[in-house]
């Protein structure tokens, strides 16, 4: 085999060894939001009262407060994104990301929380899997 045949083997090895570990991370992602939205049976709404705004190299999160059981609490949950199309006509020229979950300081959220230790929640409507 030649060094040149050698050389394009092991690249494509190393770039499928990246996807491979991309796509086993995206799912373990997926996996784990699964697992909480089934644990996580109880509901309340909570308050947004902060949004620190990220950037290309980090997430975004909200900060909610909510109450079960006279208990206050605050949870801090990074906002995923989701993707649409910019077009000039039928043509895509681009893509726009926005929230998932579209809220404001002062919007009212859903907060789904483990019955057994309300500390632990999430929120409930902001599923996706991108949040850079």
């Amino acid at each position: 085999m030649s060094d040149g045949m050698m050389i394009v083997i092991i690249f494509t090895a190393i770039a499928l060894m990246g996807g491979g570990l991309a796509a086993a991370i995206i799912l373990g992602m997926k996996w784990s939001r699964a697992r909480k939205e089934r644990a996580y049976t109880g509901e309340t709404t909570g308050v947004v009262e902060r949004i620190r705004r990220g950037g290309a190299d980090h997430a975004s999160y909200a900060y909610v407060r909510y109450c079960v059981d006279g208990v206050e609490y605050t949870l801090r949950e990074s906002l995923m994104l989701k993707s649409s199309l910019i077009k000039l006509g039928p043509i895509p020229i681009g893509q726009r990301k926005t929230y998932v979950l579209d809220c404001g300081v002062g919007s009212t959220v859903r907060v789904s929380y483990l019955p057994s230790d309300p500390s632990r929640a999430i929120l409930t409507d902001n599923r996706g899997i991108m949040n850079v």
